[in-house]
């Protein structure tokens, strides 16, 4: 064989060597750009739903707290004005807490008994929104979330309801909040193409604002009659955008270009986030190895591209990764990486809420960070989610930063390929001051209760709380069989003393006798100003007989306290007082008024007595 045709014979097997490379590094090339896109889809889409889902949980964390307030209930088993008063007010709170666009009560046929925007000419006051099924399953006993355009203002909002029970269990109405989308919506336009869809493919919350209230696909005439029928998304539903159902990890045509999709569910109910992004970069990355492997037709040339591909394979591996870092670095949740036990990334988000550097939280363990109360349950979460259990999407738990401080988080985990190797992804969002929001609503919420039952005067409780509890008190008698003894008090001459020193001293006298009576009483006894200078006292367990030791026990006590109007006089003030034993199955109204007959005998017979009632 002759140089030449060697030569030759080299030049094609080193021809076929380069193409055959060639043929790899191409596909080699597409496959990086297809994990690519898969990897920024599933950041994406992660960001995404962990923002849906976060507030969401939030807001249906604050729906249940509000059904446990003790002025809804009142609401809705009495409907009185002052009772109405009470649970508008609350709804008030919880609606401004968490800048929501309507929070409402509706009784059990569905009718809105009070709201927030009651004030406002599209109010709900009145209105029956039996038909919803946010109204529907709540009142059925389960808690409900629910998209829809609202049938009164027009906007798209995301419904949360729960169930109000009464003491017995029973539902008796639902409570509903209502949170506009018009802020998720400016979150969905950072992202080219994305849609919150519906089952049926009804895209409810858009990146391009003309696309929202269209379908997706193509929907059968069956489908889009009921959907129309609902209310769910107004009177119609625009064409449909493509021409078949978007499926998970598959490519749609939009427009004359390919896209690639994914879709996620964010909710047992089918609702979910779709993601496309341009395949364009695909053929760009093929066509770079179809043009290298084209020109490589020796064999320096071919090692040179070797070395170009290899070279140009880090610079792809780079710029993926910092375009993930970058991605991160622009999300407002901590954005954290982690392999076994130890962090390999954090963005700045994370840096913040934590307090350490992410160089710092490298040489961390991911425990460190962890509340010791919450760290067995945070092992044991990652154990059952590697074990592949079914697990809430995300929780709460506690950490401690740098400075000692502790905050609650909301985590939410995936698993993705980082670097090639598998590495957990996670999303922490700093729900601390929603914490401590909703620790104010539920003290405040307790000392509203208390100021509403307590005289400003004499710091006994009032004559509203005192039938509610005498009627407490009148059931637990009756059920156990135990006495029961009431009270009627009334300070003698209090009207002249009243004109002779003026209001003030006399505003003086109530509050001064009301501490005495409170004095004289056992723990299990409770006192009321009943209205005037008129006092009474519940004293359960207890007998008349019993009930007179008491009584004398206070006009010793308030014989012994002077009062001084005038620098140089001092004056005595004495109390008529009235006993009655509660007869089984007595009336309430007659039991109060048996004890203030014998009130008035004790005043009739001279004042500064006790008229106890006679044992027949």
């Amino acid at each position: 064989m002759n140089r030449k045709r060697f030569l030759f014979l080299l030049l094609i097997v080193l021809l076929l060597i380069v193409i055959v490379a060639g043929w790899f590094v191409t596909n080699y090339f597409g496959s990086k750009a297809w994990q690519e896109i898969i990897s920024e889809n599933q950041a994406s889409e992660l960001t995404l739903t962990t923002y849906l889902s976060s507030t969401f949980n939030i807001f249906e964390s604050s729906v249940k707290a509000l059904t446990g307030s003790p002025l809804i209930t009142p609401a809705l088993m009495t409907k009185r004005p002052q009772d109405i008063e009470s649970a508008n007010r609350t709804l008030d709170r919880y609606n401004s807490a968490m800048h929501a666009s309507v929070t409402y009560l509706m009784d059990a046929n569905g009718v809105t008994v009070a709201s927030s925007n009651r004030n406002d000419p599209d109010s709900f006051v009145g209105k029956s929104y039996r038909f919803r099924p946010y109204f529907g399953e709540a009142i059925k006993g389960k808690p409900f979330h629910y998209f829809a355009l609202g049938v009164t203002s027009n906007k798209r909002g995301f419904y949360a309801s729960y169930p109000v029970r009464n003491k017995s269990g029973k539902v008796i109405g639902v409570v509903t909040m209502k949170k506009d989308l018009d802020e998720m919506a400016v979150f969905f336009r950072k992202y080219p193409f994305c849609f919150l869809i519906n089952p049926e493919g009804v895209i409810f919350l858009s990146s391009k604002p003309g696309m929202v209230l269209k379908s997706l696909w193509p929907l059968d005439k069956t489908t889009q009659e009921k959907l129309i029928a609902s209310g769910q998304f107004g009177g119609k539903i625009s064409e449909a955008v493509t021409n078949k159902e978007f499926v998970d990890q598959t490519i749609v045509t939009l427009g004359g270009k390919n896209y690639f999709v994914s879709r996620k569910a964010i909710e047992s109910t089918g609702w979910s986030v779709v993601l496309m992004t341009d395949t364009g970069r695909v053929w760009i990355y093929k066509l770079t190895g179809i043009l290298t492997t084209f020109f490589i037709c020796l064999l320096i040339i071919f090692f040179s591209g070797v070395i170009y591909f290899i070279d140009r394979s880090r610079d792809v591996i780079r710029q993926s990764e910092e375009k993930f870092r970058m991605l991160a670095e622009s999300s407002t949740f901590a954005i954290m990486m982690h392999r076994g036990d130890r962090w390999i990334y954090a963005n700045q988000a994370a840096e913040e809420i934590s307090g350490y550097t992410e160089a710092e939280l490298r040489g961390m363990r991911f425990w460190d960070i962890v509340h010791p109360d919450y760290r067995d349950l945070v092992k044991q979460s990652g154990y059952d989610r590697q074990q592949g259990k079914k697990l809430p999407r995300a929780y709460e738990f506690k950490i401690i930063a740098k400075n000692g401080a502790e905050k609650w988080v909301n985590l939410s985990g995936n698993v993705i390929q980082y670097e090639n190797k598998t590495t957990a992804l996670i999303s922490v969002m700093d729900i601390t001051e929603a914490k401590r929001v909703e620790n104010i609503l539920r003290e405040s919420e307790h000392k509203y209760q208390e100021l509403s039952i307590i005289d400003d005067l004499t710091q006994l409780y009032n004559s509203r709380h005192f039938y509610a509890q005498l009627k407490r008190e009148i059931e637990r008698s009756n059920r156990y069989k135990h006495p029961l003894t009431l009270m009627m008090l009334d300070i003698d001459n209090f009207k002249m003393f009243n004109d002779t020193y003026g209001h003030i001293e006399g505003d003086y006298v109530l509050s001064q006798i009301g501490q005495v009576v409170k004095s004289c009483l056992r723990g299990t006894d409770s006192a009321y100003r009943y209205g005037g200078e008129e006092f009474t006292v519940i004293l359960p367990m207890t007998t008349s007989e019993e009930g007179m030791v008491i009584a004398k026990r206070m006009q010793a006590k308030l014989a012994k306290k002077t009062f001084s109007p005038l620098s140089v006089q001092e004056i005595y003030m004495t109390i008529s007082i009235g006993i009655a034993q509660y007869k089984p199955k007595e009336e309430m109204k007659e039991f109060v008024q048996r004890a203030d007959q014998f009130m008035y005998e004790a005043k009739k017979n001279g004042k500064n007595r006790i008229c106890p009632e006679l044992k027949q």
